[in-house]
């Protein structure tokens, strides 16, 4: 299992909390691993879905000089879908980019404080992006422009709810990073 709030691995069962970060593992607890599922499913399928997409363009244009129609925006936007997911999912296990260095050479203390310091500014700067993406989406709704992918009209905005839905993700996992480690920063853990 791992830890919804720091990304920690523990056994199979459960502990009342997480051993790295002190976050209380409880009833709220399958919440999180539900979440994580739906994750891991939906890029575990948009996965295959655009690989098979692809080969099947590959095929029809070698064989039959066609393709399917709209298949290649199609699967931009499954790259897309992949991307935000996939930020998410990387959020959630603690595997962000980060420098390490300056958080290696810290004292204890100073690395609580970066923790908190940089959690929060990454929670803000997601908060903007949250915004800015819807802004993105309604101008896109206002243009209603579509994608034809096999006889069916796609509005190009439905395939853009992954990005505030991404951007949200992250700025929510974040925002539990800087609490607990706020909270670690003040209780000395």
């Amino acid at each position: 299992m791992r830890c919804p709030a720091c990304g920690a691995l523990f056994g199979e069962t459960a502990p009342g909390a997480c051993p790295s970060c002190g976050y209380p593992i409880g009833k709220s607890y399958s919440v999180f691993r539900a979440v994580a599922w739906i994750e891991d499913a939906a890029v575990s399928v948009l996965l295959c879905a655009m690989v098979i997409l692809v080969l099947a363009q590959i095929g029809l244009r070698d064989i039959l000089s066609t393709g399917i129609a709209g298949g290649s925006e199609m699967v931009r936007h499954m790259v897309l879908w992949i991307a935000f997911i996939s930020a998410g999912l990387a959020a959630r296990e603690g595997k962000h980019i980060r420098i390490d260095i300056a958080y290696r050479i810290l004292p204890d203390g100073m690395k609580r404080f970066a923790e908190v310091a940089t959690s929060l500014f990454t929670t803000v700067m997601c908060g903007i992006l949250v915004y800015a993406s819807i802004i993105f989406i309604r101008v896109d709704y206002s243009t209603g422009t579509s994608i034809l992918f096999y006889r069916v009209l796609i509005p190009v905005w439905t395939l853009e709810l992954v990005i505030p839905a991404g951007y949200c993700a992250v700025m929510l996992r974040f925002a539990l990073r800087c609490m607990l480690s706020f909270r670690a920063l003040f209780k000395g853990d």
